[in-house]
């Protein structure tokens, strides 16, 4: 009897311990003691690497520019305190050429120069001038990679003026253009090729004039019209 009670109690004491052991085996294998509870989503809230966007390709560095603008021209302001350059000088006709070098994908370094003839003025009917001007220059261009291509000019010289009056006379007056501005746009045709529309204004003083015209005075030439430009090695 008593053994038969021993054998009962430790069969049931085995079962218990095997139980106990495949229950603990089963949480170890099934369930991560790290894992969150089955009721919480968790959410990666890292930022996103925003993707890197490419410049655009570089067009102007190490590139010549050559370029030629006509148009017309007025002269506005005195050649001096006590000649008003309208007086002398009537609507004209210009020419201007200049020649840069691409320093970056921006920015062209350069010179200038123009030439302009005028017809008569408004208080001298036999009057006729000529203009002549040159420096150098500085230009930003406005966008990358595009074929309409805006750009800003600025720089500075030097503009000599003859003025024949109706006497047969040739007055003289040189000094320093002291602002020359451009703005202007540049439309690719094809890769080496292109045109667009211009505008100038130049601001003066004739340090060297003719007796009997006053004393030194602003002079103020304006100018617009169509700009040709040969890019090499082109875009």
């Amino acid at each position: 009897m008593k053994r038969a009670l021993l054998l009962g109690v430790g069969s049931l004491f085995f079962s218990s311990l095997a139980l106990a052991q495949s229950t603990s085996e089963g949480v170890q294998a099934g369930l991560d003691p790290n894992a969150p509870p089955p009721t919480v989503h968790v959410v990666d809230d890292a930022e996103s690497q925003t993707p890197l966007v490419p410049r655009a390709k570089d067009l102007l560095d190490s590139h010549v520019l050559l370029a030629a603008s006509v148009g017309p021209v007025w002269s506005l302001g005195h050649l001096g305190s006590d000649l008003a350059a309208s007086h002398s000088l009537g609507t004209g006709f210009g020419l201007s050429v200049d020649a840069g070098y691409g320093l970056s994908r921006s920015v062209v370094l350069g010179a200038w120069g123009s030439f302009a003839g005028y017809a008569d003025g408004d208080r001298c009917q036999s009057c006729s001038g000529k203009a002549l001007a040159v420096g150098p220059f500085v230009r930003y261009q406005l966008s990358q990679g595009l074929r309409f291509d805006p750009w800003l000019t600025l720089g500075g010289g030097y503009r000599q003026v003859s003025v024949d009056n109706q006497a047969g006379a040739r007055q003289k007056f040189s000094g320093v253009e002291w602002l020359h501005l451009e703005l202007g746009a540049d439309y690719y045709l094809f890769s080496g090729l292109g045109l667009g529309p211009y505008g100038a204004l130049g601001l003066s003083s004739y340090s060297t004039r003719p007796s009997g015209t006053g004393g030194a005075a602003v002079n103020t030439e304006l100018s617009f019209g169509i700009r040709f430009l040969l890019d090499v090695p082109g875009r």
